[in-house]
């Protein structure tokens, strides 16, 4: 295979800055639904903003930066022209996540200095097209995940192509966080000190199917540089759907997000057993006056987190006219694309049931005595100055 990667980093910080250039002159996150974040500029990162975070969290990481809401109907337009601008050098062009897609060149093309030749033709397509805001990173090798690792270290405007036979020597020292495991998985792994695709690829493969699963032992290879993933058209994309028929027409709101709930469930774990991630829920209702209402909504980034499901589900019920009860649901995951590489965050949620700060907490507060345990408290939300906003209360003894 012959595989191009375009990514242009930060796409929705990028456009917002083309288009508001007075953006540039300091650190700027992008806020979606529920005021979470979605996108963050490179400074916003650097100071430790993630993306999901809260709006609070990234301002006292970084109290300096700018919140906007992020356009995503804008996003959604101009990733549609980037995503034309590539079919103009192949017909399979595959996104992942705004702002990135994989390119298949074709079996035609596997000498490096047709690949080369082409690929920065249709960078600089790109970047003619979009504006040198929107210009982007290029990686090429044979495999999907080597060419995005090599876009991933290369600077927007350039291309790094990795040939087969520095394929090992290119990604040894790379960061295992390349890899599409979840948040529990790299956090044992950097506690085994495991930090490098090259360590993570000399594991005993037994070991690691055993301590990773499925998910795991493909990521291995994918460290070892055995990836034999195909480039899948955008327009040939799977789709995962469930119905549910009610037995008795229902208006109350609760009920239908559970039974959502449920339905969405299996397609959750089918999503994250394939390390993928949806990046558009779509909800029908059919109602018992025989009318329909059809809503999507645009994830940003492409996610399987149930609770952002559920609140990207609720908001599609609140914003329907409701001129009957509901005696029908469909819910479809679309826009099915690889699973984001996982950004670990500086604080992690607390208050989540899985949160595996809770049972350390628990184990210390019975050993020494929770009186001697201290926990941050956001307790002046609006002072100017990141270090005032926060303070220290002690743990409370538990029930």
């Amino acid at each position: 295979m012959s595989i191009l990667y375009c990514t242009v980093p930060h796409f929705a910080v990028a456009l917002a800055r083309q288009e508001r250039p007075a953006l540039a002159a300091r650190p700027l996150v992008l806020l979606g639904d529920s005021e979470r974040v979605v996108d963050a500029s490179a400074e916003a990162v650097d100071s430790g903003v993630a993306v999901g975070s809260t709006a609070q969290m990234a301002q006292a990481c970084c109290p300096e930066a700018q919140l906007l809401e992020a356009d995503l109907v804008r996003c959604r337009e101009r990733f549609e022209e980037l995503l034309d601008l590539l079919e103009q050098f192949s017909p399979v062009v595959e996104p992942r996540g705004f702002g990135a897609a994989y390119v298949d060149l074709g079996e035609g093309i596997r000498a490096r200095t047709e690949a080369v030749a082409l690929c920065s033709e249709s960078g600089q397509a790109v970047r003619q097209a979009l504006g040198t805001g929107l210009q982007p990173a290029l990686g090429w090798d044979r495999s999907k995940f080597t060419a995005q690792a090599a876009a991933c270290y290369t600077r927007p405007g350039h291309l790094l192509a990795v040939e087969a036979a520095r394929e090992h020597d290119f990604l040894g020292p790379l960061p295992v966080t390349l890899l599409p495991l979840d948040r529990d998985a790299l956090q044992r792994l950097a506690f085994l000190g495991l930090h490098t695709l090259g360590q993570y690829a000399a594991l005993p493969a037994a070991a690691v199917w055993q301590q990773f699963g499925r998910t795991g032992r493909r990521a291995q290879g994918y460290a070892r540089g055995e990836d034999r993933r195909p480039v899948i058209s955008r327009h040939r994309l799977p789709v995962l759907t469930a119905d549910r028929d009610l037995e008795v027409a229902c208006v109350e709101r609760e009920r239908l997000l559970a039974v959502l709930e449920q339905m969405a469930g299996p397609l959750l774990v089918e999503l994250r057993g394939n390390a993928q991630a949806c990046g558009q829920v779509r909800l029908t209702m059919r109602f018992d006056d025989g009318s329909a209402e059809e809503r999507r909504r645009v994830l940003l980034p492409a996610t399987t987190e149930g609770t952002l499901i559920e609140r990207a589900l609720n908001d599609l019920m609140s914003a329907m006219h409701w001129p009957a009860g509901a005696i029908a649901l469909s819910l479809s995951l679309e826009q099915i694309q690889e699973a984001a590489m996982e950004q670990l965050r500086l604080f992690p949620d607390e208050d989540a049931p899985d949160c595996q700060l809770r049972p350390v907490l628990r184990y210390l507060a019975a050993r020494f005595g929770a009186s001697r345990l201290w926990r941050t408290a956001i307790v002046h939300p609006d002072a100017p100055l990141a270090e005032w906003r926060a303070s220290w209360q002690r743990e409370e003894e538990e029930a």
